[in-house]
């Protein structure tokens, strides 16, 4: 288990203390870097907003999987048809399960910082915008990487967090000497519409062009 940085909540601190295999505990390697919003969008092959709606209980905390149905396409040609987060189950209990601030678009959801880095507990109504990847056998898989907004819960295809997304995918998609030029200007055509969500998107891009990444957590 990792060491709790201060500042997470109580409930954190609870969850923190179940039993867990050693194994699922993440271990950080040394020089590993939190991947930015923009690094999620073009790793990714394939982007979607997904309906949870099942699990498969396994023996213990890591050994499950939930299952969720893809519902909207952010980025790829063809809508998965169904989508396994693997090492993950499902909970309505309010002191295992975190919601995520709407109105965030840098740090990850509470219960990324717990457990094996990335989010495994979440409730049975989620509605979560996730990165997939392919694997070895070219199955399209969540990418999950530690302490990373991989699977953050959204409203759906207008919420904030899916907007910026849907800026970072089209930004990822130019060559990379194009991109800096192409994220400053977004920041000023979002700041124009005086829109409150283009002005978060904006900032969100600012912090982008500034190369901060958050930290890995210690």
């Amino acid at each position: 288990m990792i060491a709790m940085r201060a500042g997470i909540t109580m409930a954190a601190l609870l969850l923190a203390t179940i039993s867990v295999r050693p194994a699922a505990a993440c271990s950080m390697m040394r020089g590993y870097k939190v991947p930015t919003n923009l690094e999620l969008a073009a790793t990714a092959d394939t982007i979607v907003i997904a309906q949870v709606d099942g699990e498969q209980k396994g023996e213990d905390a890591f050994g499950g999987v939930v299952l969720a149905t893809p519902v909207t396409l952010l980025k790829g040609a063809v809508l998965p048809p169904r989508i396994e987060i693997d090492g993950a189950h499902l909970s309505d209990s309010p002191d295992m399960v975190f919601r995520n601030d709407p109105r965030e678009l840098r740090r990850p959801n509470p219960g990324a910082l717990i457990g094996g880095c990335v989010r495994y507990i979440f409730p049975t109504d989620a509605r979560l915008l996730l990165f997939l990847k392919r694997d070895d056998a070219g199955k399209l898989v969540p990418y999950r990487s530690s302490f990373s907004r991989d699977a953050e819960d959204v409203t759906g295809p207008d919420a904030l967090w899916a907007k910026a997304v849907r800026e970072y995918v089209a930004i990822a998609a130019l060559p990379k000497p194009k991109q800096r030029k192409a994220m400053e200007a977004r920041v000023a055509a979002l700041n124009a519409t005086g829109d409150v969500d283009d002005a978060a998107i904006a900032a969100d891009l600012k912090v982008e062009l500034s190369h901060r990444r958050l930290p890995p957590f210690d």
